[in-house]
């Protein structure tokens, strides 16, 4: 497990990673919100800068009305997953991080994917290995970046459960102890 993440303790970076992805998705609702408010005027100049025809105006903006809600929900999900993060590190509560390990594994997923994708389109084009390295090594460099974050998170939420896992014997035992005798005078709620 990583003590450390980008050369910051992990709850620090567990609070700047969950604001940047706060603030990335809301940079992303505006920009969506903006395309899909203008969806109108950016199917027509599609129209207008195709040469051949293929699609009609309903197609087109049927297209990017459904490609722009589906993002936007994504959106949506990362901003409730990072706001969680954020919350859940600060208030030092391990289960409010697993909506952003989950979203991101999901996201890991998909990049490992994606980057396959890229490395076989690469390697299977028949141009020189020179130029496909030039392809190949920021695809690497950003998927292992994308793990070494997600393991940062994870040995966070590690930490967190192991510190409340420690804190919990000394609150049950306190429950459990007796209470001593306090006349007729009021009632003992200890026990609830």
């Amino acid at each position: 497990m990583l003590t450390r993440l980008c050369c910051m303790r992990l709850n620090t970076a567990g609070v700047v990673l969950g604001w940047l992805g706060v603030v990335g998705s809301l940079l992303g609702v505006i920009l969506v919100s903006t395309v899909l408010g203008y969806a109108d005027v950016i199917t027509q100049r599609v129209l207008e800068n195709m040469k051949n025809g293929g699609a009609s105006y309903d197609e087109i903006h049927l297209v990017i009305v459904i490609g722009c809600s589906v993002y936007l929900g994504i959106i949506l999900l990362n901003l409730l997953s990072s706001a969680m993060l954020v919350l859940g590190t600060m208030k030092e509560r391990h289960l409010m991080l697993l909506p952003w390990l989950i979203n991101s594994a999901v996201g890991l997923v998909f990049s490992i994917l994606y980057h396959l994708a890229i490395v076989t389109a690469t390697l299977t084009s028949g141009s020189n290995f020179g130029s496909a390295l030039g392809v190949l090594i920021p695809t690497f460099v950003v998927l292992g970046l994308q793990i070494y974050i997600y393991y940062g998170i994870y040995s966070l939420y590690k930490q967190i459960q192991r510190t409340r896992e420690q804190q919990r014997p000394l609150i049950t035992a306190t429950q459990g102890m007796e209470v001593p005798n306090q006349g007729n005078t009021y009632p003992s709620y200890t026990k609830i």
